[in-house]
């Protein structure tokens, strides 16, 4: 065994991808067949100064995509988070997205990560800091990360009890600075944005049942809902 091999470390927490790995100060992990495109994204905010982004350095002897490693807490689920984090968070997605329009070059859209769950995030002091797992990184509209992160950072499934949630919503909203293009039809997109996760998760997967009833019972979370997400967001 090579002397590196021996040095890896597999990486756990989060919802780590398989084959991950730590040497040293850095995170390598398999290539991906949009390696090329994440490398491209990542360097492009590196060089805009966006320090809450996963730092690429290249490939290694084995063609692994190599990343700087980031010291910090990864959470292992969902539930996890506070409001004060999810604000801190949204000011970190809002720089995020609109650097990234010069990057996609068009008013209409930005670079959205589409994975955006506290489960890719590093938190340093106990605030969010560091976007990982950019595999789904992609242009689209800026709604699309937004009712994802509602739904995941307040978890809104498993809040059929509590109040306040559309509030709190809104208050995310608000601090990441959302117009009334990104608020409009807000029941509707967020529907749209979970049935999307049921259909692209794999039946095959052991915890399919499970996550099949979790997005279920966050649709009807939000159908339950829906006049006071109307009255409130749009």
């Amino acid at each position: 065994m090579s002397a590196s091999k021996e040095n890896e470390k597999k990486l756990d927490g989060g919802r780590i991808t398989p084959g991950v790995t730590k040497i040293g100060n850095t995170v390598r992990r398999p290539e991906k067949k949009n390696s090329e495109y994440i490398s491209q994204v990542l360097t492009f905010l590196e060089q805009n100064q966006f320090k809450h982004s996963q730092r690429y350095l290249g490939k290694d002897k084995e063609n692994r995509d190599m990343f700087a490693y980031v010291e910090g807490f990864v959470p292992p689920d969902l539930g996890y988070t506070t409001d004060q984090q999810l604000h801190t968070f949204m000011k970190i997605v809002r720089k995020f997205h609109d650097i990234s329009m010069e990057f996609v070059k068009t008013d209409e859209l930005v670079l959205c990560h589409d994975d955006l769950s506290p489960c890719n995030v590093v938190f340093k002091d106990d605030r969010p800091w560091v976007i990982i797992d950019w595999d789904g990184v992609h242009p689209d509209e800026r709604w699309q990360d937004l009712t994802y992160i509602l739904w995941l950072w307040i978890n809104l499934g498993y809040h059929k009890r509590k109040r306040n949630i559309v509030p709190r919503m809104n208050k995310a909203l608000n601090v990441y600075g959302a117009d009334e293009k990104a608020k409009q039809d807000f029941t509707d997109k967020l529907i749209k944005r979970m049935t999307r996760v049921l259909d692209e998760t794999d039946t095959s997967r052991v915890d399919y049942e499970r996550v099949k009833e979790w997005v279920q019972d966050s649709i009807q979370w939000v159908e339950k809902n829906k006049n006071a997400i109307k009255r409130k967001i749009g």
